[in-house]
């Protein structure tokens, strides 16, 4: 091979590389990542909060109210001591009261919100909402919050960015009823209406590209301290989780699996190597779903046997975001199946590809 040839191939290589990267961020200004995913995140996250307030109503004034021993005098000394006493101490301060009636007067709007925002109605307006709600409670319980008080605060701010609304909503039912672009936007120009698409969309990605670098960092901490742990290495670590009282849902079913020490010790490692391998793995179109599968049977045996339901159930709706539009597509044709088993379910057209966000360049309602 001469010189001009290899200069020739390398541009050539090269004029490649550059048209695919541009293709790529071409269409992360035109294409809408996992619009189905953010829905299920959305759905997900906010039906946890509801399912967690009402859980804890009959405590909820010993653990956040008028009856809780973190005394609204000692949380106000704490949020001076942290520099959190500014402009935005009122907000932080809005379930720290002694009055029984403000406080459930707060706990039924946070219900409310948290239920809206589930059920997708003006999700850009609720979602702001949301995250107000999750920080008062978050503050207020800061002395007994959890992973699954964390990450729920964590997830909420992060879909404020998404456009979670677009499908499994009352937006995407009232749009569905009323045509593809409202009216008040024509008014603007079709080029402003263009712009404001392209920055929505590009929101919307950062965003579940934020959420999906979180959930991997998660899973790549957790197996770095587990390896730091003799107990993890040495394949004992889920004996010692089973024999442990605090988290022992069926003492008796815990035993069994302890008793069988090789099996727990085999766990044990599956546990370290699929956090370890996650971020690797999961973007992977083969292994993907492995992988995948094998971080919810970890979160539901977490759910199970130790007592974290929802820990367990918040980091499951964290993996939802590296499910591709393919995954739900194929999800709701086989309900369709199971739903009418008389009838030769088509597969999914076009059309509905291109309402999903499949098809570069296909402009999506938000």
């Amino acid at each position: 091979m001469t010189a001009r040839q290899a200069l020739r191939l390398g541009g050539d290589r090269a004029g490649a590389l550059a048209a695919r990267v541009t293709g790529a961020l071409r269409d992360l200004t035109l294409r809408p990542l996992s619009p189905y995913s953010a829905a299920a995140m959305r759905i997900g996250l906010a039906g946890l909060y509801v399912l967690h307030l009402l859980r804890e109503l009959p405590h909820a004034s010993r653990l956040w109210g008028p009856d809780s021993p973190f005394t609204p005098a000692l949380f106000a000394e704490t949020l001076a001591a942290r520099g959190q006493d500014g402009a935005f101490a009122w907000w932080y301060q809005l379930l720290s009261t002694d009055s029984s009636l403000v406080f459930y007067g707060w706990y039924a709007v946070a219900l409310l919100v948290s239920a809206l925002y589930a059920l997708g109605w003006h999700t850009r307006a609720m979602a702001p909402l949301f995250v107000f709600v999750v920080v008062a409670f978050y503050l207020r319980g800061t002395m007994a919050n959890s992973g699954w008080a964390l990450l729920s605060l964590l997830f909420a701010n992060y879909l404020v960015l998404v456009a979670s609304g677009r499908h499994w909503s009352l937006d995407a039912r009232r749009r569905a009823k009323r045509g593809d672009i409202p009216s008040r936007y024509v008014v603007w120009g079709e080029e402003t209406e263009e712009l404001r698409r392209r920055a929505v969309t590009v929101l919307h990605n950062a965003g579940l590209g934020v959420i999906a670098l979180q959930v991997m960092v998660i899973y790549t901490s957790a197996a770095m301290y587990k390896i730091r742990g003799a107990s993890w290495r040495d394949g004992t670590a889920l004996y010692y989780s089973m024999m442990s009282d605090d988290f022992s849902t069926f003492p008796e079913l815990s035993a069994w699996i302890a008793s069988h020490g090789t099996f727990a010790a085999v766990m044990a490692y599956v546990t370290v190597f699929s956090q370890v391998l996650f971020a690797a793995l999961v973007f992977n179109r083969r292994l993907k779903y492995v992988i995948l599968v094998v971080m919810l049977s970890t979160h539901i045996g977490i759910g199970v046997f130790m007592a974290l339901p929802l820990f367990s159930a918040i980091t499951v709706v964290g993996d939802l975001v590296f499910l591709p539009t393919s995954f739900w597509l194929a999800a709701a044709g086989l309900v369709r199946v199971w739903r009418q088993p008389g009838e030769n379910s088509a597969p999914p057209s076009s059309e509905t590809e291109a309402q999903a966000g499949a098809v570069p360049g296909q402009r999506v309602q938000v």
